[in-house]
């Protein structure tokens, strides 16, 4: 009876650990979605750049906002709260296709708008959403990508200090470049 016992018991933790290792391996910092519903389960807006009709209390309309800390500023187009957590999600026009990934730029205006509800309002960022015509993508709030905004600043800083300073030009990065055609003597075709 002892030895059935220790290993449905060895049974049941390998399975634990399966599963564990399953749900550790699926966490990805974007994920890409068909859905494109706004506010996550439990939580009350706080925050929204729209215009809306009706005005309800406790939420901040169309105010910039401003970090100190990171001297950036935003205004993201909405903002969920639940106790002391954020979700961000931000709209945008145009579509994604068979981008695997958000376009560059669109990623790091939503991670610099982590940077600036945690500074301004004290409030954790978990995860922000970019909203896509066609698809949506859930952006986990990870160092890595915060260490990108923050580098990107920097260098963005830095040129416009000395006026010296590299382009990071190739089709990727560039085909949705609002320069693209016309001041860019890289992208002209």
């Amino acid at each position: 009876m002892g030895i059935k016992i220790m290993q449905y018991i060895i049974t049941l933790l390998i399975i634990f650990f399966v599963l564990l290792f399953l749900v550790i391996i699926n966490r990805k910092p974007i994920k890409k979605l068909k859905s494109k519903s706004l506010a996550p389960f439990g939580y009350r807006l706080f925050y929204t750049d729209q215009n809306t009709r009706t005005k309800r209390n406790n939420v901040i309309y169309k105010r910039i906002l401003y970090s100190q800390k990171y001297n950036i500023q935003g205004k993201p187009d909405f903002i969920y709260k639940k106790f002391k957590t954020c979700y961000i999600i931000e709209l945008k026009s145009g579509s994604i296709k068979d981008d695997p990934m958000p376009h560059t730029g669109d990623l790091m205006q939503l991670v610099a708008y982590f940077l600036i509800i945690e500074d301004l309002f004290g409030y954790k960022v978990k995860k922000g959403k970019l909203i896509y015509s066609d698809y949506c993508f859930v952006v986990r709030n990870t160092r890595r990508l915060r260490k990108t905004v923050l580098s990107i600043l920097e260098d963005m800083r830095y040129m416009l200090k000395t006026g010296k300073g590299e382009a990071n030009c190739s089709f990727v990065h560039c085909r949705y470049c609002m320069c693209k055609n016309t001041v860019c003597e890289f992208y002209n075709i």
